[in-house]
């Protein structure tokens, strides 16, 4: 009797240990994020007010690539492995954020590619992790999978998400204690007048920058912190991260087997070819807080020390959203939500269109935009997923990597159009995608009822 208390009191220990092990690896993930995506959220919002042109086509080189990397992805981590994926990653984001130290064109754009092409290889083997760590949870506490899968997904993508911030956090932080002070007093060609042809104002025998670069020591240091935090990711990553067994499908092993099931199913699948307005759009969307809001707004406005202030309630709504969403979505539906999150870009959209920043204007309104943006956000990026896996549970795999390449693209098309366009027309761009993209999005979900009401 004695040895059988035994043996179960050893089996308990081993459960809790393995218990243990599982739920340090995810935490050592979550660390990861947090670290590394400090200094690429910090740097993605500042890129467009500091390196102007050259920011937003290392940007726009950055999300290019992206769109190559979820294709070589699943096959490139099924020769690495996840872990060895993870290190190329984080070496590529750190020769990002070190390219920043000269930003020369050739110099950025290339960091912005290569970061880029590591980008799908960064995710993907990301999901792997959760998901393994997930499904041997499961095995050993017999608790749902689906309700662990939302908890620890859950709890992942609100500590990439508070990387918002801690990198507009330092950056704020080091250019106002530096001293730097960056505000521009001729405001007539802020806001919806913004135009990045007319970024130097004559005024007599004078000119004067529509956006006014802090001191150089300053970026300096602020690229130093983000070099730091993101090799303390990488650090972490080849020491404290324990390798886990691929999960990679073999279904799609090579990439013109992936490249032919891509293109199978964008051709034939009607409902396929209404989410992509949709997958554009929210990579254009995200563009307006990341490169438009912060330089044409508040960078002309205020000075580029108060990006990251701003960008800081952009990130807590985005964040505490994505938990709220997920809550109403079950009383609600996808589609009211659709329509909420509509409704609020919409009305961000007229409001900046009108907004004149000539003279005095209310200073809580820099904060408050970006908060309504990132409820907003947290509406298209919490529940696409869920579109997604309703409509093609059969096949998530080669719709979930053709939504992410369509919403790549659209980040790089506003990246590029940024560089060229004034903000009012960037402003109409938008509302009319949205406003596309709500309508096929009703489409979309009326055939997904009419099916299930078919199949009943």
């Amino acid at each position: 009797m004695d040895v059988i208390i035994e043996k179960q009191n050893l089996h308990k220990e081993n459960l809790r240990k393995q218990k243990r092990k599982l739920l340090f690896n995810f935490v050592t993930i979550c660390f990861i994020w947090l670290f590394v995506f400090t200094a690429y959220s910090g740097l993605q919002n500042l890129e467009a007010a500091v390196n102007a042109e050259t920011g937003l086509y290392s940007l726009a080189a950055l999300t290019s690539g992206g769109v190559i990397s979820c294709f070589i992805a699943p096959t490139v981590i099924s020769y690495i492995g996840s872990k060895g994926a993870l290190i190329v990653a984080c070496i590529c984001q750190c020769i990002f954020v070190a390219s920043n130290y000269y930003p020369k064109p050739y110099i950025l754009i290339t960091g912005g590619a290569i970061v880029g092409l590591s980008s799908g290889l960064l995710w993907t083997a990301q999901s792997c992790y959760v998901t393994m760590i997930a499904l041997d949870y499961h095995k050993i506490t017999g608790e749902s999978l689906e309700a662990i899968l939302s908890r620890l997904f859950g709890i992942f993508f609100m500590a990439c998400q508070s990387t918002q911030v801690w990198g507009n956090l330092i950056s704020s932080a080091v250019f106002q204690l530096g001293g730097a002070s960056t505000e521009q007093t001729n405001n007539t060609f802020c806001g919806a007048q913004y135009c990045p042809s007319e970024q130097t104002i004559s005024n007599g025998n004078e000119t004067s920058e529509a956006v006014i670069k802090p001191d150089h020591h300053l970026e300096i240091t602020l690229i130093s912190i983000y070099l730091g935090t993101t090799f303390i990711g990488l650090l972490l990553t080849v020491f404290v991260l324990k390798p886990i067994k691929s999960s990679m499908s073999d279904k799609y092993f090579t990439l013109k087997e992936r490249l032919a099931a891509n293109l199978k199913v964008l051709c034939t699948d009607l409902n396929m070819a209404m989410i992509i307005p949709f997958a554009l759009y929210t990579g254009m969307e995200q563009v307006l807080m990341f490169a438009q809001f912060t330089t044409s707004f508040v960078a002309c406005k205020l000075g580029i020390e108060w990006i990251g202030y701003t960008m800081i309630c952009f990130g807590v709504c985005d964040t505490v959203g994505s938990l709220l969403v997920g809550i109403i979505a079950k009383y609600t539906g996808r589609l009211v939500l659709f329509f909420f999150g509509a409704f609020l870009n919409l009305g961000v959209l007229a409001f900046l269109r009108v907004w004149s920043l000539s003279g005095q204007v209310p200073f809580e309104l820099f904060f408050v935009i970006p908060a309504v943006w990132g409820l907003a956000d947290a509406v298209w990026q919490a529940q696409s997923d869920a579109l997604l896996g309703s409509v093609f549970h059969q096949n998530p795999e080669i719709a979930f990597s053709s939504y992410l390449m369509f919403q790549a693209m659209g980040l790089a098309i506003a990246y590029i159009y940024n560089i060229y366009l004034c903000e009012e027309m960037k402003l109409y761009i938008l509302g009319v995608t949205v406003i596309i993209s709500l309508i096929f999005l009703c489409i979309i979900e009326f055939r997904v009822r009419r099916r299930k009401r078919e199949e009943k």
